[in-house]
């Protein structure tokens, strides 16, 4: 299905073909077949990078500029509503029927307020806390809202979940005839979601890059599909030895930690590993930006751990981080400057930050009355998902690391 053929106003397909996009993924056509265009509730299950993100937007401008609509897009992080607020500024040249462009809001701190001036927008990106303080506050915009967009919606089984499950409630129940789209890359029961929302529902497993999953012991990768790969001894953690392996053939990685502290030291350790690798230009990239993140906000050890690590075109990522700082290391790593970032589970709830091979170094969790305990699948599932990126790679790599021959 090409974007030609769809229902939409030209002056988003020009937009869309300016982008560079003229056809639709799977996943996307099947959206569209399910009647997402046409007001249906949806519950979209389908992997990272498949293309979920621009169905939502077709929604919203269908809405905003067909039908004089408000969108709600809500979020479980405050740094994926970021990234989505910038996402839909790409649309702002859009002009609505009163002759007014497309204005986007974005809310997420300050629970204790009624946020009246969000009123004014035509698409408002929140975290699902933020929502249920506006719902609370009786924010009198909220009932002009025709379409509500719900990112991770998978989270609504985990220890948060009751809040976004409260939140789409008071939604339904303030406007019955609100469209909603549920996206989730790892949902289990994405049939009893769409039952309770009243929707339609599509799960797939299609990627636009294949995942190979694989686990490593030593020097070998053992991966589902029964194929084997032999690492270069590059360095003693196991963790950065896999990455440095990934990023000398010619990608990047992503290693998943258990903790902050944690994600800093492999972040240095990987800085000092990957001196020398990189292009004289490439380095002289890596060192403005390790200057910038020391001139921008306080200067603390975090910050100096950090620039140290940039200046070898490492990185870490983590809810401690400033937001300029975590501004500033994202658009490195798409940039392909940084070619390792180590990061706490939470940058795979939905971050766009693909690489070829997601490193996950622990897979176990300590849990207070149980001791070291596995992560869920998907929990798994959702940082192995990070692997391969479009248009760069033909393969992911997903890579758990096993402390013995039998555990693997």
């Amino acid at each position: 299905m090409r974007i030609s053929e769809l229902d939409i106003s030209d002056a988003i397909k020009d937009l869309l073909s300016s982008r560079g996009f003229d056809e639709l993924y799977p996943p996307q056509a099947e959206a569209i077949k399910a009647g997402v265009l046409e007001g249906e509730s949806l519950v979209m299950a389908s992997p990272t990078a498949s293309g979920k993100t621009l169905v939502a937007e077709l929604c919203a401008f269908k809405h905003i500029l067909e039908q004089g609509g408000k969108v709600l897009y809500l979020v479980p992080l405050r740094a994926l509503a970021s990234e989505k607020y910038e996402d839909f500024q790409t649309y702002s040249s859009l002009t609505k029927e009163d002759g007014n462009k497309i204005r986007v809001g974005v809310s997420t701190g300050d629970l204790d307020s009624r946020k009246s001036w969000l009123g004014d927008y035509d698409i408002v990106v929140t975290t699902n806390e933020k929502c249920d303080s506006l719902l609370r506050h009786r924010s009198p915009w909220m009932e002009d809202v025709s379409l509500v967009i719900v990112d991770e919606v998978h989270l609504i089984g985990n220890d948060r979940g009751p809040t976004l499950e409260v939140a789409l409630a008071r939604l339904r129940q303030l406007t019955p005839e609100l469209q909603v789209l549920a996206l989730s890359a790892t949902i289990r029961n994405v049939d009893e979601v769409a039952e309770w929302l009243k929707a339609q529902w599509i799960e797939t497993k299609w990627r636009p890059v294949p995942l190979k999953e694989g686990v490593a012991f030593n020097e070998k990768i053992i991966f589902n599909d029964g194929s084997t790969k032999r690492l270069r001894p590059l360095n003693r953690l196991a963790p950065i030895n896999i990455a440095m392996n990934s990023v000398l053939d010619g990608g990047q990685s992503l290693i998943f930690v258990e903790s902050r502290r944690r994600a800093q030291s492999i972040a240095r350790e990987a800085g000092s590993a990957l001196r020398g690798t990189n292009k004289k230009k490439a380095e002289m990239r890596l060192l403005e930006i390790s200057t910038m993140i020391s001139t921008r906000g306080e200067k603390t050890r975090l910050s100096d751990d950090l620039a140290s690590a940039v200046a070898g075109g490492a990185a870490f990522h983590h809810a401690g981080l400033s937001s300029a700082h975590r501004k500033i290391v994202e658009t490195a790593f798409k940039d392909g400057l940084i070619k390792i970032l180590s990061a706490t589970p939470t940058l795979a709830a939905g971050v766009n930050l693909p690489a070829r091979t997601a490193v996950i170094a622990s897979y176990k969790r300590f849990r207070p009355g149980y001791g070291m305990y596995p992560i869920s699948v998907l929990e798994y599932k959702q940082m192995s998902g990070r692997a391969g990126r479009p248009q760069y790679d033909d393969a992911g790599e997903a890579i758990l690391i096993a402390s013995s021959s039998d555990e693997q």
